[in-house]
């Protein structure tokens, strides 16, 4: 059996044995498959669709450890290109303990730049965890009145790094502490939400966050944004005044 990757994470593959998912069709294609595929980080959906097919039209045994491998889409990702969409649907584990599969595109955002290493980027540990904690409140708490497209304000994300991960199959589990309604447009979370890998749990958070009726925090958010412009514009303001009255000062004593 071999891992398959991404196909920019070449260094990952030459380092560890595993093969890209380019190489990975060329060689399903050329019918020169000995074993078999194990379908990693970093793969794209239409070539893991391809892999797929290809496998099971020549008999190459492809495994996939995701439930579904479907990524949970723009409206629970809140995410415009589905590239940036980290994670596969919440499903419930248990009472308030819910899981979701990491299913990681090599063209995310956060990998655009440049990529350090074999491991997998802490900020991309991060958004993955912001994905699945919005995902949650949203898609699990509906009969709590919790709105879709809601505005999500972060009180505290507090992030621990335990050791690397890498492009292989990965899992969030997020255990909600503690659910508050103070009003009712508004629910209130916390929550611990856990990373694992086959090495172990390779990053835990612990976040509050709240939920907000987009029609109730909006107005508050352009009100506090407008006052925050006015405020630059005054100092800009009196920091010109001040030039010119130092200028002016100057010209006097000259």
């Amino acid at each position: 059996m071999q891992l398959v990757v991404g196909n920019r994470l070449t260094d990952f593959a030459e380092a560890t044995g595993a093969i890209t998912a380019q190489a990975a069709i060329e060689r399903l294609a050329q019918k020169s498959v000995e074993g078999g595929f194990v379908v990693g980080q970093g793969v794209r959906d239409e070539d893991a669709r391809v892999i797929r097919v290809l496998g099971q039209a020549t008999g190459v045994d492809v495994h996939v450890f995701e439930e579904d491998g479907l990524r949970a889409g723009r409206s629970v990702c809140h995410k415009h290109d589905p590239a940036n969409e980290l994670i596969s649907m919440p499903r419930k584990v248990e009472e308030n303990v819910f899981e979701a599969d990491m299913l990681m595109d090599d063209r995310n955002e956060i990998m655009s730049d440049h990529l350090t290493g074999l491991h997998l980027q802490g900020m991309l540990l991060i958004e993955a965890t912001r994905q699945m904690f919005i995902a949650v409140g949203e898609t699990q708490y509906s009969h709590l009145g919790v709105p879709k497209g809601g505005y999500v304000v972060f009180n505290r994300l507090d992030t621990r790094f335990e050791q690397f991960a890498f492009p292989i199959p990965t899992v969030i589990r997020q255990s909600v502490t503690n659910i508050e309604q103070p009003r009712s447009d508004r629910t209130s979370f916390s929550a611990h939400i856990e990373l694992f890998q086959e090495q172990g749990r390779v990053a835990s958070t612990y976040v509050e966050y709240t939920i907000f009726e987009a029609a109730s925090l909006k107005p508050k958010e352009e009100k506090l944004a407008c006052k925050a412009v006015e405020s630059v514009m005054r100092r800009a303001e009196d920091t010109e005044l001040t030039i010119v009255e130092e200028g002016l000062t100057q010209r006097k004593a000259g």
